[in-house]
């Protein structure tokens, strides 16, 4: 087997673990560090996937190509269906201050690989039946203050159809008012942007609760208005 960072001074335990799902090995460095390595099979190819320390860390192909290079910001990897196609996509999970923030990668059956997404770095979710792809941001005041997008993923590539800018926080809202904010991309090269709806905040979000519904929902009904 094939780690993505093999080096020559890792000393392997005399001891191989097999199990259902994967064939895998244990590396001891330096006595501080556990490496996993696991022979996967995903989409009826099989690939190899490097657990540090319990997390994520890096993933190739059997034959040694890297697909998701090692990096110890990783921490979790799901396979999932993200475009609804049929096959198991990759979702990495990154150590940082955003809780979903996420690499994604895309099953290419014709190359038999994966792809990143580019300009992709949340846990978008596909508006099913259509080609439209929504995110969710916290944006400060304990998550009242909150940010969605509205994407579609083109040639491998997440580009911006719609905004919502979610102003909840109840601090000084004389100066702040509570609102949601509704815009239309009008160049996705730029980012440029069209407001086209005010909503009150309250009217809409009455608890924070409601929040996540209400996004799923609008997208949900109001994709159409953001196609070009």
């Amino acid at each position: 087997m094939t780690s993505c960072n093999s080096k020559s001074n890792n000393e392997p335990i005399n001891k191989t673990q097999t199990d259902s799902s994967s064939n895998k090995t244990n590396i001891r460095q330096k006595e501080t560090t556990i490496i996993d390595i696991d022979t996967l099979q995903i989409n009826g190819f099989q690939f190899i996937q490097t657990i540090k320390d319990d997390k994520f860390n890096c993933l190739v192909t059997i034959k040694g190509d890297t697909i998701i290079k090692a990096e110890d910001y990783y921490f979790q990897a799901k396979f999932l269906d993200i475009n609804e196609d049929g096959y198991k996509d990759i979702r990495v999970f990154t150590f940082s201050n955003t809780p979903n923030e996420c690499e994604n990668y895309l099953f290419d059956k014709n190359l038999k690989t994966f792809k990143q997404i580019e300009n992709c770095d949340l846990d978008i979710k596909k508006i099913k039946g259509t080609d439209f792809y929504y995110s969710y941001n916290r944006a400060g005041c304990a998550d009242m203050d909150w940010e969605s997008h509205l994407s579609k993923i083109e040639n491998y590539k997440l580009v911006g159809y719609g905004f919502i800018n979610g102003k909840g926080c109840d601090f000084e809202i004389k100066e702040n008012p509570q609102v949601i904010e509704i815009y239309k991309v009008t160049n996705s090269e730029n980012n440029s942007m069209k407001l086209i709806a005010s909503l009150a905040y309250l009217k809409h979000i009455p608890k924070i609760a409601d929040k996540r519904d209400f996004i799923e929902k609008y997208w949900l009904q109001n994709y159409k208005t953001f196609d070009r």
